[in-house]
């Protein structure tokens, strides 16, 4: 193995989140202090403003929220594929709606479906090309069991859960380690435009989940003997 991808192999065990470490997780959140945070930089100038913009990405993106409480209804299928729209590619797998270094393009998509329309209880893999998705054949594991391994607190049943995996190594081959930096700066843009189809959307909300348990949930999506992460998860519903 090369040396970069040792390191950056383990920063990804540092990061890790598990049965044996996620209390030491708690932890240290719980002894987090919010008051003190920051937030910006002071600078002894004075400011400079521009005018405000009222363009439709910004109201879109002036919606956005973190929502936690769901309905125990079901998404509908065409809601799904609303959500997955900002997502696909539009001339070809090179050119997406989200950048990527060196078009790349490391993340893999995949939907696990607790409560959603024709995919009830299935793991789905998005084909952004085709803007379709693919029943890999994998069961989803109900709520309550899937809600311990997500490590956050939510009300009601979420329709599906989005996770984004990154095959980090497809950066890493053409910008060795700094590949790792780029492959994650991809995956929180492809998060980026999940959150804005949520905010876009009249009827759908939803919460990013950072807490994933890392092996049970590449476990979960068949692909323990792949060489990628879990980057981070998405909860919507309705």
């Amino acid at each position: 193995m090369d040396d970069f991808d040792t390191y950056f192999e383990k920063f990804m065990q540092a990061s890790k989140l598990s049965i044996y470490n996620e209390q030491q997780f708690a932890n240290k959140l719980s002894s987090y202090d919010s008051d003190s945070k920051l937030l910006k930089l002071e600078y002894p100038k004075i400011e400079n403003k521009f005018k405000n913009h009222k363009t439709r990405l910004d109201k879109i993106s002036g919606k956005r929220i973190s929502t936690r409480l769901f309905e125990n209804t079901k998404t509908t299928k065409k809601d799904l594929g609303f959500i997955l729209s900002g997502l696909k590619a539009f001339n070809g797998l090179e050119h997406r709606s989200y950048p990527s270094a060196g078009a790349t393009y490391c993340t893999e998509t995949y939907i696990v479906c607790f409560n959603v329309e024709s995919f009830h209880e299935k793991v789905l893999y998005y084909n952004a090309e085709s803007h379709a998705v693919i029943d890999t054949g994998l069961k989803a594991p109900p709520w309550k069991i899937a809600k311990e391994n997500l490590n956050i607190e939510v009300k009601g049943t979420p329709g599906l859960l989005i996770i984004l995996v990154s095959f980090y190594g497809r950066a890493t081959e053409k910008y060795d380690e700094r590949g790792g930096r780029f492959a994650l700066l991809e995956t929180g843009a492809a998060m980026q435009q999940v959150s804005l189809k949520i905010a876009e959307s009249k009827k759908l909300k939803g919460v990013i989940c950072g807490g994933m348990r890392d092996e049970y949930w590449i476990k979960r999506l068949g692909l323990d003997n792949e060489n990628c992460m879990i980057a981070i998860g998405y909860l919507a519903g309705k």
